[in-house]
């Protein structure tokens, strides 16, 4: 897992949704809707076109990591974006339920348009080359409202993925618990990142592509603070001196264990855009347990896990990409 992070993700550009065709949706969301003209594309197509793709196209590992042992990450999904027909997977994700993948919004955040209607979730995978358990399509993106770039950073950098129809679950295939506001999690805990992205500054993860797994330390507060100044507690950093995330891992989790189980820290976003680089910085992931409203409000209509309503204003805005009603 490493990456060029002068530009904190793949071929990243800020794209204003503003400009595109669309249309207000409930809760003010901005709906982008697929290109009517465009003709659906049957299951098969996609399996057969992805397959190939994945045997010309990888750029997908981590910086310091090792082969995971296969269905020990079974929330993994890998998400697979095509804008103006250049297919391409571009990050990582997890699976909240089995209609909603959680991912960052940088990843469909390029200076083209993504076309939704084609691009993918693949759940149940393991060594991409050998292929994959189950695969969707993309019904809607919802965007933090609030989500933006600043210079080399992104803000409030989440999204909503809901899929065009549910995953099966099983043993291979499981949610992701998410954190509650009282876990407190530090340098001593034990947390993961896992993905398929670049081993090494644009050197693709070896044949046949199995996913990979870090261990790594979150990174304190102040410490944090001292690589990206004016960074808020909105994020938090991990990893770092020869250790972390790369191109085609952004999005990905970072899980921590509790007492009893794993659960999502972060969201990969961004690392160093000084010469130093991944040698030097650690990686800046977006704080799950600030955004629960945010993720519970939109996939359980608007109630929390708790079942009260947020009363946030910026969780009930969204910016979603949508490919069909």
């Amino acid at each position: 897992m490493s990456e060029n992070r002068n530009t904190g993700g793949p071929e990243a550009g800020t794209r204003d949704l503003s400009s595109k065709t669309g249309r207000l949706g409930s809760s003010g969301a901005v709906l982008i809707e697929r290109d009517p003209l465009l003709p659906p594309v049957r299951a098969m197509a996609f399996c057969k076109l992805f397959s190939v793709l994945v045997l010309i196209h990888n750029t997908g590992g981590l910086l310091g990591g090792q082969d995971a042992p296969k269905g020990r990450w079974p929330w993994m999904i890998h998400l697979n974006i095509t804008s103006d027909g250049v297919n391409r997977w571009r990050c990582g994700g997890t699976i909240l339920d089995n209609q909603w993948v959680l991912t960052a919004a940088h990843c469909f955040d390029d200076n083209l348009k993504p076309n939704l209607r084609r691009s993918m979730v693949w759940a149940g995978s393991h060594e991409l080359q050998k292929g994959f358990h189950q695969y969707m399509g993309i019904r809607t993106v919802v965007m933090h409202s609030q989500y933006g770039k600043q210079g080399n950073r992104y803000i409030n950098d989440i999204a909503l993925v809901k899929l065009t129809k549910p995953l099966k679950l099983s043993d291979n295939i499981k949610a992701l618990k998410l954190p509650s506001n009282s876990d407190n999690f530090s340098p001593s805990s034990e947390c993961w990142i896992t993905g398929w992205g670049n081993t090494d500054n644009d050197v693709p993860l070896r044949d046949p592509e199995p996913l990979q797994e870090l261990q790594i330390n979150i990174v304190s507060q102040a410490e944090c603070q001292r690589h990206y100044p004016g960074l808020t507690s909105d994020n938090l950093c991990a990893g770092g001196y020869g250790r972390g995330a790369g191109k085609g891992d952004y999005g990905g989790p970072l899980v921590c264990r509790t007492d009893k189980d794993f659960v999502q820290v972060g969201i990969i976003s961004y690392g160093s855009a000084d010469d130093c680089g991944l040698q030097c910085q650690p990686d800046v992931y977006t704080r799950v347990s600030t955004y629960l409203h945010f993720i519970y409000d939109y996939i359980h209509d608007g109630n929390s896990q708790s079942g009260s309503t947020s009363s946030r204003s910026d969780t009930l805005q969204y910016c979603a990409l949508e490919t069909e009603r």
